[in-house]
């Protein structure tokens, strides 16, 4: 069997795809959610805060 030799470690080529396999859907969707929130608030922001005063000068 086709062995993978990394920091020491064997580990075979079916068990190593196992262990790419899953991807980090939970933190793409925390990243997406925070960045999602931040628009929101910053486009709140703008329309209730930065309109109504009007232009600077």
């Amino acid at each position: 069997m086709d062995t993978i030799k990394e920091s020491g470690a064997n580990i075979e080529e079916p068990a190593s795809a196992l262990l790419i396999q899953p991807v980090p859907s939970g933190a793409f969707a925390l990243a997406g959610a925070a960045v999602a929130l931040l628009l929101v608030a910053w486009l709140v922001m703008y329309f209730f805060t930065f309109l109504p005063r009007g232009p600077v000068g």
